[in-house]
């Protein structure tokens, strides 16, 4: 039996952790679950419905550090873990020094961002990555992209690296049915006839919002009903954000901090915008499979898996880097243009089902079967 803790940072959550949590681990594995501060409430009520086994270490700041450290190490030793695994800054450094300093030989650490602390820093994040990089025998990168970063910027050895990328519910996208989507129209008063411009972003640096917000006021002057819906609108890039925003007429834009049926809020989108503002920064790029899947004609940058999924014309309609003339003109297209709109959602259906969850891909035997399973890219 080989007993296995994977150690989630503060926050974290979401489908792809749930889809990994839920997975059987087999009759020769055990799973424990370490929840380094509190996760996001979707993980943990998940763990809790099915009776994950789950310790939790209190963290809550960088002074909590030494004490969160000494507990795992702690709870470790008495639970006979062999390999950690560790998600985010916090769940990594707990984990994977904890597992260190008791002896454990395997150490992974999932790498969730790519450029954003070379292009934007600060300092002391880049050496925190370079650290963990050091701390763990295996790094699982989400997409060639990271791998790029860590091999390139990083000088990790690439013989250490292996590529994971994330699997969605690509079906759960598109099959919405209209009382869903009714439901949303209703909670957020968005009328059918409206064009409605939709953005799934945080409120930080590297996700080009301002860009969006100037695209979308110049597209007032076209379609002066259209509502812009902008998901998820929190980040310390409010600053920079809120006087764009408070140049649009309220009429004109819904903020939505949370909405747990997020396929049926994309539904209710006429097009999609998402700029990130390099090609390196996204880690791999959640927005747009969800765009292609729900069938959304979206206007955006190459970033993450972007880089290698995007085609201009085709899937897509492309913009410049931090250019809100090019994604105004993108919008404009899309509005005019029916015949592009519809290759865009057909194909963009098509090339979201590379991103599937499939019954062949055991996410467990490729995470921790090093021995049994061959180490090739997914």
């Amino acid at each position: 039996m080989k007993t296995i803790g994977v150690f989630y940072s503060p926050g974290l959550g979401g489908s792809w952790h749930i889809h990994n949590a839920l997975m059987h681990p087999g009759e020769d594995r055990r799973i424990i679950h370490f929840f380094v501060g509190d996760p996001n409430p979707d993980l943990s009520g998940t763990a809790a419905k099915h009776g994950l086994e789950c310790i939790r270490i209190p963290y809550s700041s960088r002074r909590d550090l030494p004490l969160a450290i000494l507990r795992a190490r702690r709870a470790l030793r008495s639970h006979g873990v062999h390999l950690v695994h560790g998600h985010g800054i916090e769940g990594s450094v707990v984990g994977l020094l904890a597992a260190l300093t008791s002896g454990v030989s395997e150490r992974l650490h999932t790498r969730h961002h790519a450029t954003m602390h070379h292009e934007g820093g600060p300092r002391r994040a880049q050496l925190v990555d370079r650290f963990v990089n050091r701390l763990s025998t295996t790094i699982i990168a989400t997409c060639s992209n990271v791998r790029d970063c860590l091999v390139d910027r990083e000088n990790v050895d690439p013989a250490k690296v292996r590529i994971l990328e994330y699997r969605l519910d690509i079906g759960g996208f598109d099959e919405v049915s209209e009382e869903r989507v009714a439901a949303i129209r209703s909670r957020y008063q968005l009328l059918p006839a409206q064009r409605t411009v939709g953005m799934i972003t945080r409120f930080v640096w590297w996700k080009g919002a301002e860009y969006g917000l100037e695209a979308f006021t110049r597209f007032l002057t076209a379609e002066s009903d259209a509502v812009l819906v902008i998901a998820k609108p929190v980040g310390p890039h409010e600053s920079v954000v809120r006087p764009l925003l408070d140049a649009i007429p309220e009429r004109n834009y819904r903020l939505i901090e949370h909405e747990q049926d997020i396929a049926a809020l994309y539904k209710t989108f006429d097009f999609l915008v998402h700029l990130p503002v390099t090609a390196g920064v996204e880690a791999w790029g959640q927005v747009y499979v969800e765009a292609m899947a729900a069938g959304v004609p979206m206007v955006c940058t190459r970033s993450g898996i972007g880089n290698d999924l995007l085609v201009d014309g085709e899937n897509c309609v492309l913009a410049d880097y931090r250019d809100a003339d090019e994604t105004f003109d993108g919008l404009v297209q899309l509005a005019s243009d029916e015949p592009l709109r519809s290759l865009i959602v057909a194909n963009g259906r098509r090339d979201a089902m590379r991103y599937a969850r499939t019954p062949d891909l055991n996410t467990l035997d490729f995470l921790y079967g090093f021995s049994t399973v061959q180490q090739t890219d997914v």
